[in-house]
């Protein structure tokens, strides 16, 4: 009795041990099947369509350069009276002519280096004359922000030298006349702020407030000129749609065809989800 006794407590532990590894064996099977029951269906993050304010925003890092000699256009149609000539020097706000008694002011103190003759019949964003400012600016590529926007839009521009002076307000946002004249924005400043050639600053220019448009964050889109695509979550479907882009602020960019307000969009691009590889 006594050997079958002990054999029995001897056995104990080996039994336990099998219960232990076979518990362990069938909870590793169950999570495999729990995991493998549907691997697709995973959150997702979504953001939705919604109105909203934007001011149009552009920044960049650049070097202060001497300015560059800058164009005056035609703010409307009609016919060009001129009140200055060649070679005449102007005071910041000062009349160059009339465009169908509109007045064409320079931004800032200025040389006038060349104008059209009077009575000329010009379109809207003709250039009229073309000036020189005796002092330092800040150039900006600025070709995409410029094409949302409309001719002669009214623009501010601020700057902040690396270890010098600013935040400071730019006299003016100007196109220079050069080949990338239709690209690039000029920052006059101001000859009172003390700065010199080659440091770098940083810029940003903002253009008048754009409201009651259809928004959404930068981030959700795949695609920065002029259109991109989203991904638009329907009754469980992921749909990858073209969207046209209007302006940007840098974190939020106005939509202006694709979607509707309050569709629900991935929050995750089309070129960045694994789902749509699929």
């Amino acid at each position: 009795m006594l050997v079958k006794y002990q054999n029995r407590i001897m056995a104990l532990p080996m039994l336990c041990m099998i219960i232990i590894v076979l518990s362990a064996c069938c909870f590793d099977e169950q999570k495999n099947e729990t995991s493998n029951v549907n691997p697709k269906v995973q959150s997702v993050e979504t953001v939705s369509v919604t109105r909203g304010n934007l001011t149009p925003t552009v920044s960049a890092h650049t070097t202060i350069i001497p300015a560059l000699d800058f164009v005056l256009c035609s703010s409307v149609e009609g016919t060009f009276e001129a009140c200055s000539s060649a070679g005449n020097k102007i005071t910041e706000g000062g009349v160059i002519g009339k465009v169908s008694e509109e007045e064409i002011k320079s931004p800032v103190d200025a040389t006038i280096l060349s104008i059209i003759s009077s009575n000329e019949s010009v379109p809207k964003n003709y250039p009229l004359a073309t000036a020189k400012y005796t002092g330092f600016a800040l150039n900006i590529e600025a070709e995409n922000f410029l094409k949302i926007l409309p001719e002669n839009a009214a623009l501010k521009a601020k700057f902040q030298v690396v270890d010098g002076v600013g935040p400071t307000e730019a006299i003016a946002v100007v196109v220079p006349v050069s080949e990338n004249a239709e690209s690039t924005l000029q920052c006059l400043i101001g000859k009172d702020i003390d700065v010199k050639p080659g440091q770098s600053a940083t810029v940003v220019i903002t253009a008048e407030t754009r409201k009651d448009v259809l928004l959404l964050p930068l981030s959700v889109i795949a695609g920065r000129q002029g259109k991109g695509m989203v991904t638009v979550i329907n009754d469980g479907k992921q749909i990858q749609t073209e969207v046209m882009l209007g302006a940007t602020d840098g974190a939020y960019v106005e939509i202006l065809s694709g979607v509707n307000e309050g569709d629900t969009i991935s929050s995750i691009p089309p070129n960045l989800d694994p789902r749509s590889k699929e």
